[in-house]
């Protein structure tokens, strides 16, 4: 006989279910009425967004999608208008509205899909040091099982022979999604798109390591972009931090050769401010 516990747990998944159906048709239905974000984070990941997200959705004068990743232009833009839509408030909430999916900084097709539906919304990035923003990614993947790759090393050495074998590079596989590290700290490549669809006045850079080590600095230069007024949070405390063994020596000087050329041109596009001195420090996330 089947366990009457068996029963009652398929049952509650099964209303869970329903539940989620239930409420996922009825943002749908009700999207026209909804809102499109005002403002998106849209990177780096692992560059401190999950932060940067929890101190904002303390501001009085801000909304947020109903999650904070909703990978509507990367990896759901079939979806369509209406799917992405209802993630959003009501448009008779008159507070400004924003969705952080920093894996839109990576996609060579976000930024004109986002230009094409909301040509004036405001776009803030994160940038990392792309060594340790490469480790900490794939520290990343450890923690949630999407890697197994034993050692940072055999991460790298996977990925420069997908890059290898790779016949489109606009193609946007799983392995980019999961498991480049080294091509998400490509950050001067990355942004050529986004200052090509965008005005300089809709996009805000942050140094990374000056948003952990300032936070409230950081953050009125944000509120600033937004329009808001300098309410600082309660809560300061830092978000999905992780904890990291050192990087090899030896490693470090590899990567500092792999991304000089793309961090000098980083350097030349957004000033002398994006200069990444040393690596391996691994900052809080």
């Amino acid at each position: 006989m089947i366990s009457l516990k068996y029963i009652k747990a398929g049952t509650k998944k099964y209303w869970r279910k329903l539940k989620k159906y239930i409420i996922l048709h009825y943002r749908i239905s009700t999207s026209r009425w909804r809102k499109l974000p005002d403002f998106i984070i849209i990177g780096t990941q692992k560059g401190g967004t999950t932060s940067l997200f929890y101190y904002l959705y303390q501001h009085p004068e801000l909304s947020f999608s109903h999650k904070k990743e909703i990978y509507f232009f990367n990896l759901y833009f079939e979806k369509g208008l209406a799917w992405y839509k209802s993630h959003f408030p009501f448009r008779t909430n008159t507070k400004i509205t924003g969705e952080a999916t920093p894996s839109y900084m990576f996609h060579p097709k976000a930024a004109g899909r986002i230009k094409s539906i909301s040509p004036n919304v405001k776009l803030i990035v994160l940038l990392r040091d792309p060594i340790d923003r490469a480790y900490s990614g794939y520290a990343m993947g450890l923690r949630r099982k999407t890697d197994t790759a034993n050692t940072f090393e055999i991460a790298i050495e996977r990925e420069l022979k997908f890059l290898e074998n790779q016949s489109n590079t606009d193609e946007y596989t799983l392995e980019k999604h999961e498991l480049y590290y080294l091509e998400r700290g490509k950050y001067y490549s990355q942004l050529l798109p986004w200052i090509e669809h965008f005005p300089r006045e809709q996009l805000l850079f942050i140094k990374s390591e000056n948003f952990f080590q300032n936070p409230e600095n950081e953050l009125t230069k944000v509120y600033k972009h937004l329009g808001i007024s300098m309410v600082l949070p309660k809560d300061l405390s830092k978000k999905n931090a992780g904890k990291y063994n050192k990087i090899s020596p030896g490693t470090v000087h590899r990567l500092e050769a792999y991304f000089r050329e793309e961090n000098e041109k980083l350097t030349d596009l957004l000033g002398k401010e994006f200069i990444w001195h040393t690596s391996s420090s691994l900052p809080q996330d």
